[in-house]
């Protein structure tokens, strides 16, 4: 994609609308995991920090947590609410990382979010998105409700497959069989194996 088409793409999108924040955030990831990709030591867990929070201006990570519990979320006393969406928060935002950095070393500051449309749906807004990673591309579409603070996702599809169904899925068969403890364990280590891999310094480019 030229310079041209990124800034007429840019201009098109409506500022204040849903899109805009998921443009402005997927700018903030970019940027952050470029710097993680160069830095080392503390700089590096400094992006890696910078990251998550872009993420955390996005995606609405207490209505995810929520919607994947179900009827479950009446039952759990406040404070293993507030432990299950930490744990739950840990594993999505590494999740959604990971994605944005496959590749190689240089596919990471070739990344870019073009914005196809958004369309009303069920009291939301269907942010329709394709990110290109390197060689690579993927159809994300970010269902985006407006609060108080702006808009945020509270599912993100990715080539058709919902995060928030997804983790619901993986959660009530754990449930079906153990308690609350074991599905907090469970996400957290998902999250430490995902950020294992997240440290792992990226493949250069073959050279041609």
């Amino acid at each position: 994609m030229t310079s041209i088409a990124v800034a007429l793409m840019v201009a098109a999108v409506q500022a204040g609308s849903a899109s805009e924040a998921v443009q402005r955030t997927q700018e903030k990831v970019r940027a952050s995991l470029i710097a993680w990709v160069k830095s080392e030591g503390s700089a590096r867990a400094r992006a890696r920090e910078q990251a998550r929070k872009a993420v955390a201006e996005l995606i609405d990570f207490d209505a995810l947590a929520k919607a994947t519990l179900g009827n479950k979320w009446e039952e759990l006393k406040p404070a293993d609410r507030k432990r299950y969406t930490a744990a739950l928060r840990g594993a999505m935002e590494a999740n959604y990382l990971a994605k944005m950095r496959k590749g190689t070393a240089s596919d990471v500051a070739r990344i870019r979010t073009e914005i196809t449309g958004e369309e009303p749906q069920d009291g939301r807004v269907v942010v329709h998105t394709r990110v290109h990673t390197g060689e690579d591309a993927a159809a994300i579409d970010y269902v985006m409700l407006k609060g108080p603070k702006g808009w945020y996702a509270v599912d993100v599809i990715t080539e058709g497959v919902s995060l928030a169904e997804t983790y619901r899925e993986q959660v009530s068969r754990i449930l079906a069989k153990k308690s609350l403890n074991d599905v907090i364990a469970a996400l957290d280590r998902k999250r430490k194996a995902l950020e294992a891999d997240l440290d792992k310094p990226l493949p250069e480019a073959p050279q041609k």
